[in-house]
């Protein structure tokens, strides 16, 4: 635990912190919402809200996870593989809608758990992919204790969030679902960070087709600079959801 709390407390931006657990916070709620939707309808409309909430998730789960990648400072040069970091966020979509499809499965409690502890894998085999894309100067190893907790740690609030959310769609449920599908989110990620330990190895060199993390941050925080590219993911979901719920209120 102490060196999760090293971890986030030393060598984490706490601005760009802040700002990774709001967006998660707003993508988990349009999530939910979505998640809502897919219940109240069925047939192919079921399965395209299904699948809305899904990619909705995994941009939430995505953005969270490279806007605190941005906050962290290892001290050394960091970049990241372009095809892992979008097999990443394919990763986390597709596991999420299966979670999700577990939920909707039957309207029963046990099967929300089951789908809850799935969208809690999409959270970890996101984070673990993304991971997997980092390219440093150095060898990357892992507290196997800490990674464990990790996981645990996303199934067991993804679990809280899908039986917080299969209750109602009331807003104080609504909000509670969120509440806890940010803290899966959010739980794992910084756990998981803590679980790191990066051990120079001049020999190892960053890939010149990587994204560079130095790079990203030099830049001046406008809406087109790359520090901001891993934001716009997380603006689909709020706006799809704003967009459908507008759209289903028309007389």
């Amino acid at each position: 635990m102490f060196r999760v709390f090293n971890c986030l407390t030393v060598e984490h931006d706490w601005r760009l912190v802040l700002l990774a657990v709001l967006i998660c916070f707003l993508t988990s709620l349009a999530a939910i919402n979505l998640f809502h939707r897919a219940r109240a309808a069925s047939g192919r409309a079921r399965l395209a809200w299904l699948a809305t909430a899904g990619v909705a998730t995994g941009c939430g789960i995505w953005a969270t996870h490279f806007i605190a990648m941005l906050a962290y400072e290892p001290g050394i040069p960091v970049a990241y593989s372009v095809g892992l970091t979008a097999l990443s966020l394919m990763a986390a979509a597709v596991v999420t809608s299966i979670g999700f499809a577990f939920a909707l499965a039957m309207p029963r409690l046990w099967p929300a758990l089951i789908g809850g502890v799935v969208v809690g894998g999409g959270v970890a085999a996101m984070h673990y992919t993304g991971m997997w894309a980092v390219e440093v100067p150095g060898r990357i190893a892992w507290d196997v204790p800490l990674v464990t907790a990790s996981v645990g740690l996303s199934m067991v609030f993804g679990a809280g969030a899908l039986a917080s959310a299969v209750r109602s769609d009331e807003i104080r449920t609504t909000l509670v679902a969120a509440l806890l599908l940010t803290l899966a989110i959010v739980s794992h990620h910084f756990t998981a960070m803590g679980a790191v330990e990066i051990m120079p190895d001049p020999t190892r060199v960053i890939d010149a087709f990587s994204l560079s993390r130095r790079r990203w941050r030099s830049q001046s925080p406008t809406p087109r600079s790359p520090c901001w590219a891993s934001v716009w993911p997380a603006r689909l979901p709020i706006a799809v959801c704003a967009r459908k719920t507008h759209n289903s209120r028309r007389p």
